[in-house]
């Protein structure tokens, strides 16, 4: 019993690891986005999944 435990809270915080570094990778895939300066922040939004909020709060670090 106590070895499902284990293995399923390591499976929980590898999983929580994994949804974070998806989660870094389309943040910084974004910033690359806006960069180029060749797309909207609704283009970007949609490409990265993100909301048109969250890319313009992004658009406003980039700045």
């Amino acid at each position: 019993m106590s070895g499902a435990l284990i293995e399923t809270e390591a499976r929980t915080i590898l999983n929580q690891g994994i949804k974070q570094s998806v989660s870094e990778t389309k943040r910084l895939t974004a910033l690359r986005m806006l960069k180029t300066g060749k797309l909207t922040i609704e283009e970007i939004a949609e490409c990265s999944e993100f909301s048109v909020a969250e890319a313009e709060q992004l658009a406003g670090f980039y700045v």
